[in-house]
């Protein structure tokens, strides 16, 4: 009786279990698998109107997109722009970034005098939404900086500063969730390493770069590769910032075809697909070497 009883709410676990992962699995499926492979057919179509019956329909186009694409790059120049932005936005938040984050993280790991209120501080912009912080960090710049510092113009209003204050601010939120992330990995160093280390003669710049670097390594490397994966993607906020009409000096490929998939119409989807499907195949293997080379020359705890 009772093994009969425990098959049975064994049986009706299982089931709890797969209804409650149903819905996620459904939306995984229409989402991510049925949106990915329409793009792929997308790649290899063209939409056209049957002028007798004036019906709409996708139709096979070979490789004619990839022609259309190359033409489109070579002869609008926007796209060459945001991609010059997006390796720029890339470079200036992976090594400003992980660089500064490092350093604070060992600041608090320390627990140097105000270490808490530095954590508080700077991961307090990853809590709040985008609007708002992109909201709080306009009127300094736009308001504070040029009344601090004497300037005729805000920071965002003058073509020369506005890329790079864009950069900064993404640098800035982006300490938050590094430093929780870097900070936790060290605090999970164990303390008699580290004590060893002193009594052999070791100074906090020996602890660090041949005892702490080497241990959270695997969590830099997380950030690197999937900073790696994301240059394609990252539109570094300016839709927050400028909504859809930022100028082409300063999209970025995300924001390039964010924008122009929004304002798409049924002939511009296989066009746009062609661009997604050929920037995967720049990303991918580039994200695969990346983590190859990070786990071969990288710190390494032996």
């Amino acid at each position: 009786m009772k093994q009969a009883f425990s098959q049975n709410r064994k049986k009706h676990d299982i089931i709890f279990c797969l209804l409650v992962l149903l819905v996620p699995m459904v939306q995984f499926a229409i989402f991510y698998i049925g949106v990915n492979i329409t793009s792929l057919a997308m790649v290899f179509q063209k939409y056209e109107v049957d002028p007798i019956t004036n019906r709409g329909a996708y139709i096979f186009n070979g490789l004619n997109n990839f022609k259309d694409m190359w033409f489109q790059i070579e002869n609008e120049g926007v796209f060459g722009t945001a991609l010059k932005n997006s390796l720029l936005a890339f470079v200036m938040i992976t090594l400003v970034g992980i660089t500064f984050a490092l350093i604070f993280s060992l600041y608090i790991f320390k627990e140097m005098p105000g270490a808490g209120m530095f954590r508080v501080l700077l991961f307090a912009p990853s809590i709040l939404s985008a609007s708002v912080t992109v909201t709080i960090y306009r009127f300094f710049v736009e308001g504070a900086v040029p009344v601090i510092f004497g300037l005729e113009q805000g920071l965002l209003g003058n073509a020369e500063t506005k890329l790079g204050t864009i950069i900064f601010f993404n640098i800035w939120i982006g300490f938050g969730t590094q430093i929780l992330m870097y900070s936790g990995a060290m605090n999970g160093i164990d303390p008699s390493i580290t004590e060893a280390a002193k009594l052999d003669g070791a100074n906090p710049f020996v602890e660090f770069f041949y005892i702490i670097l080497p241990l959270i390594f695997p969590t830099i490397q997380t950030f690197l590769v999937t900073g790696v994966a994301g240059i394609f993607i990252n539109q570094i906020n300016l839709v927050a910032f400028e909504g859809f009409g930022a100028e082409g000096q300063y999209m970025t490929v995300g924001y390039y075809l964010f924008k122009n998939t929004e304002s798409a119409t049924q002939y511009e989807y296989p066009l746009l697909a062609t661009y997604g499907v050929a920037l995967t195949l720049i990303a991918a293997p580039l994200t695969l070497l990346t983590r190859r080379a990070l786990e071969k020359f990288g710190p390494s705890v032996d």
